[in-house]
């Protein structure tokens, strides 16, 4: 399997502390064996939430965002600094996408004043969530690139 999903969140806090102080307590996390563990990028695993296996979690700064991006090229994770890669290591990308909704819906119960996004391979918009507004899920057929933006600009951040 190589798809990946993504919470990207509004937040310039460092990783570690994103790590350590808002995933952790939710995830119960420990270091992969091995792992990256560096002020780039921060691997961690966890048992999965509603399922057998693990779940690995890569925090990161997002290298994916423009910063000023030309019209056709702007997506919907831009204005979000920090991404946390999420990958469910069963052959099951629909129980992937569970987990990693599982993860945000708890993100967000959480840390409700934080924007964030669930994208699925960097290409799907799965759910948006903003303070004044509340969360936002959206149709399987959304993506997170410019031709879409119609639907997902009043969800966007910055």
């Amino acid at each position: 399997m190589s798809a990946v999903e993504n919470v990207f969140v509004g937040t310039d806090a460092p990783l570690r502390q994103v790590a350590d102080e808002w995933l952790d307590p939710l995830l119960a996390l420990e270091p992969i064996p091995d792992g990256l563990d560096s002020q780039e990028e921060i691997g961690l695993r966890c048992q999965a939430l509603d399922a057998d296996g693990w779940l690995m979690i890569l925090v990161r700064r997002n290298g994916y965002a423009e910063v000023n991006p030309e019209p056709d090229d702007v997506q919907a994770f831009d204005a979000y600094p920090t991404e946390i890669a999420i990958r469910y290591r069963a052959e099951d990308e629909l129980a992937q996408q569970r987990q990693a909704r599982l993860v945000f819906d708890r993100l967000v119960a959480t840390r409700p004043d934080v924007p964030m996004l669930l994208v699925h391979d960097l290409d799907i918009l799965v759910a948006a969530h903003l303070p004044a507004a509340g969360t936002q899920y959206f149709p399987d057929n959304v993506t997170v690139d410019a031709p879409d933006q119609d639907q997902w600009r009043p969800w966007g951040h910055g």
